[in-house]
């Protein structure tokens, strides 16, 4: 898993989280506190075992 974008929605929110070389580099502001400087496999994972979350990785072209 490289660059790319992690695409993240619950009932409240939907947002993507910016992916550089396997690690967040940007997310909307309320998402940057637990989400920036993160492995992308470890949010992946988070949001897949979480009830309620969707999240789909959608790799750069």
């Amino acid at each position: 898993m490289c660059d790319g974008l992690i695409w993240w929605s619950t009932e409240k929110a939907t947002f993507g989280l910016i992916v550089r070389d396997g690690v967040v580099v940007e997310a909307a502001p309320y998402a940057r506190r637990w989400a920036r400087g993160r492995r992308a496999e470890e949010l992946l994972e988070r949001g897949r075992e979480s009830g309620g979350v969707s999240v789909e990785w959608i790799p750069e072209q």
